[in-house]
């Protein structure tokens, strides 16, 4: 329940004087409180020196308060304003006006009217947003969660799909691999190969110069060893 304080003066000649009188509150309409009943009953408030504090029930958006104002003058005033839910003291000059037909605040009861407008999904909705900012688009919370379904299973396609690729690629990757690898291997063995054939052949080329050189080294000189004893015995 909040205290509402109020405070009102009159002017005078020089500045302002406390205004002597009372206040009267009003529930505009019944209304409930729970398990009771709230009926539109007058209650006053009598100004001490211009002041004056009431506890006041909390108005909800079905109903409001009027509050008349009565200085001993025969210029009242009475405000349609809402009592927020609060234990808190509030000014009296804070109080939000409002429309007693309506309940909506003063400030806006003369603005234009609410546009509204439909949309199939929340895509579409925010397609017509962006070119009505004034108007408050409304759109199927269920239309809206089938069309989010189906952008997921699409999803969900396409991610198995990118899958079932990769897995191929990472398949053929595999396979290049090894063909690279058996290929290497084969050119090893190749290469060993040759290194044996090249051994083979250095050695058979070596066996065959070396009795050839021993043959012409050794070789007898042919030449007779009788010819000079011959010719001396001529003579």
């Amino acid at each position: 329940m909040a205290t509402i304080h109020i405070k009102l003066a009159h002017p005078n000649n020089g500045g302002t004087t406390p205004c002597n009188g009372t206040v009267r509150f009003t529930p505009i309409r019944r209304y409930n409180r729970g398990d009771t009943v709230i009926i539109p009953k007058p209650f006053e408030v009598t100004l001490t020196n211009g002041e004056a504090n009431a506890k006041v029930i909390e108005s909800d958006h079905t109903g409001c308060w009027a509050i008349t104002e009565l200085p001993g003058t025969p210029q009242e005033y009475t405000r349609y304003v809402q009592i927020p839910t609060t234990s808190e003291t509030l000014e009296y000059t804070d109080l939000i006006d409002v429309n007693p037909t309506t309940l909506l605040p003063t400030t806006v009861t003369a603005g234009p009217l609410l546009q509204i407008a439909l949309a199939a999904d929340a895509q579409a909705a925010l397609a017509y947003s962006r070119t009505h900012p004034e108007t408050l688009v409304l759109y199927s919370e269920e239309a809206s969660i089938n069309a989010m379904a189906a952008t997921v299973a699409d999803i969900a396609a396409v991610r198995s799909a990118a899958q079932t690729q990769a897995n191929h690629a990472t398949g053929s990757a595999q396979t290049a691999a090894a063909a690279a690898e058996t290929a290497t291997q084969n050119l090893q063995s190749i290469e060993n190969t040759a290194q044996q054939i090249g051994v083979v052949v250095d050695a058979i080329t070596n066996a065959t110069e070396s009795p050839s050189g021993s043959q012409t080294t050794d070789e007898p000189d042919s030449t007779p060893t009788d010819t000079t004893t011959e010719d001396s015995g001529e003579e």
